[in-house]
């Protein structure tokens, strides 16, 4: 499994046109890649420019596939013109019942 951590900054005055593009996402990611096992959208309530996305496939390949996939690739041109600088996006290894030290599995 493979997660991703992404967090945005929306220009002023473009938040709601990018929450709608990434709600279309977010359906379309969860309709039609079934590997992506979480794909989530969050918007901060202390700051409405502020969007984190929680991201989990079941493998590096569904990840990397990911931003291939017609709909996704339909909405980035629009998406990335709504961001503010550059996204903080970290690549993560889920912790899983395996890493409790000293237990049987």
């Amino acid at each position: 499994m493979i997660g991703v951590v992404m967090i945005v900054r929306t220009k002023a005055g473009r938040a709601e046109e990018f929450a709608r593009l990434v709600a279309k996402l977010q359906r379309d990611v969860r309709a039609n890649e079934p590997e992506a096992l979480i794909w989530q959208v969050m918007r901060a309530q202390d700051d409405a420019n502020l969007f984190y996305f929680t991201e989990l496939f079941a493998t590096a390949e569904a990840q990397a596939a990911h931003a291939d996939m017609p709909y996704h690739v339909a909405m980035s041109a629009a998406g990335w013109d709504c961001v503010d600088g550059q996204p903080e996006i970290r690549l993560c290894t889920p912790i899983t019942e395996k890493d409790i030290e000293g237990e049987t599995i």
